[in-house]
């Protein structure tokens, strides 16, 4: 069985390429702080986007299977932030405020890893115990 078909590790790795994404756009923020009339850049919440995606209805050949859940790219369209101040320079880039989403990042992506690394412990331990 390969670790691309659960489910689970789809879901994840979609966060995953998300945060990813999400930390570049961040980076050339606070990259771009000093230039005159910058706006800062961020993506969609991962929640909005992912509620746009369209489920596909698979074939379900017992009541305990789940669903299988669409993957939607949307949150790669970026938005323009609403910043906490504006320079006199039209920059609205705040330092403070970019670094608190790189931590909110940080955070996620490190949760997202444990549970990727738990579950693969379950499944190793779930096939070693079968024999």
């Amino acid at each position: 069985m390969l670790v691309e078909s659960v489910q689970l590790f789809q879901m994840i790795q979609t966060r995953m390429d998300y945060l990813t994404t999400r930390h570049k756009l961040i980076a050339t923020n606070v990259a771009n702080a000093d230039a005159p009339d910058y706006q800062t850049q961020d993506l969609k919440p991962f929640e909005q986007a992912m509620r746009g995606a369209s489920a596909s209805a698979p074939t379900l050949t017992h009541a305990s299977h789940l669903d299988k859940v669409a993957v939607s790219r949307e949150y790669r369209e970026d938005r323009t932030a609403d910043g906490w101040e504006l320079a006199p320079s039209g920059n609205n880039v705040v330092l403070e405020q970019e670094m608190i989403k790189a931590n909110e990042i940080r955070g996620a992506f490190e949760l997202s890893s444990r549970v990727m690394s738990k579950h693969l412990q379950m499944m190793t331990s779930a096939l070693n115990t079968r024999s």
